[in-house]
């Protein structure tokens, strides 16, 4: 892509998605380490029909939020960059992990690919990849006081940009998960809580009279139910202390309103939306 980006209209789309989950298929016969040319075929033409939509759209950038790949190693990372870069998709890219890329892999998941037979290689290889991205992110023309509170062994992983008048945050799978993913012969990994950083992050951006539009992988099961009532209590008092427009999430498979009644315990009478597979977005 080149990289350049038009002055910001009032108005514009973006694409919010879930679930590439490489190679994961719904199919009965479906090996999710070793389907990976039938979830080629399949990913074609949804990457084709995002493409298509574009053309009229022009969006200038999308979002992905989680469950990049089944189970975090290299070869279904690489087949998720095949489909889902901005190379791929001509408009830049942000992406948050969810459960699958990571959490579900702790302890659980070698790369004897890449000879690395640490039970937490999968896991520490997808965290190494987001550390990646964001480096990457950082220099795209549309991330305005881009910012991000990790370094390469620890951190949350969670950040946020500008974009015209609104203000984006990606928190990842959910904003109190942790946990240290150790090896037997490398870098010790600790990945943190994003609230703290959060809590500033948000001060900040209205500082600045920005729209808050946050992203997360998870905020309908373990967010809620792995979390202490302080914590919940904490991110509640977020939505209503700062100027938050919406918050999309994956993990559940559906498209739907998540809160369409409000009164919910974590995002109260805010707006959530589950970007299922994928939507466009207008602002």
């Amino acid at each position: 892509m080149e990289n350049k980006i038009a002055a910001v209209n009032s108005t514009y789309s973006i694409f919010v998605i879930s679930y590439p989950q490489a190679w994961c298929l719904a199919l009965a016969d479906n090996d999710p380490n070793d389907d990976r040319s039938r979830w080629h075929s399949k990913l074609n033409p949804v990457r084709n029909s995002i493409v298509s939509l574009n053309n009229s759209l022009h969006v200038p950038f999308g979002m992905i939020n989680g469950e990049l790949t089944e189970y975090g190693r290299r070869s279904q990372r690489e087949s998720y960059r095949k489909f889902f870069s901005p190379n791929a998709l001509n408009f830049y890219v942000y992406v948050g992990l969810g459960n699958h890329d990571y959490q579900n892999n702790v302890g659980n998941c070698s790369e004897s690919s890449n000879s690395d037979y640490s039970m937490n290689a999968c896991a520490k290889g997808m965290v190494f990849d987001m550390h990646y991205r964001i480096e990457e992110y950082r220099h795209y023309p549309t991330s305005i006081n881009f910012s991000y509170g990790s370094g390469e062994y620890s951190g949350s992983k969670a950040y946020s940009w500008d974009y015209g008048d609104i203000h984006y945050v990606q928190l990842q799978n959910y904003p109190t998960y942790h946990v240290v993913l150790d090896h037997w012969a490398a870098q010790i990994i600790k990945v943190t809580q994003s609230m703290d950083w959060l809590e500033s992050d948000l001060k900040s951006a209205k500082q600045r009279g920005k729209t808050i539009v946050l992203n997360i992988h998870d905020g309908t099961d373990h967010f809620i139910h792995q979390s202490s009532t302080e914590e919940k209590n904490r991110f509640r008092r977020f939505m209503s202390d700062y100027n938050v427009k919406a918050v999309f999430v994956g993990h559940t498979h559906q498209v739907a309103q998540e809160n369409p009644y409000g009164n919910h315990e974590l995002f109260g009478n805010f707006k959530v939306y589950n970007s299922g597979h994928y939507l466009k977005v207008i602002f």
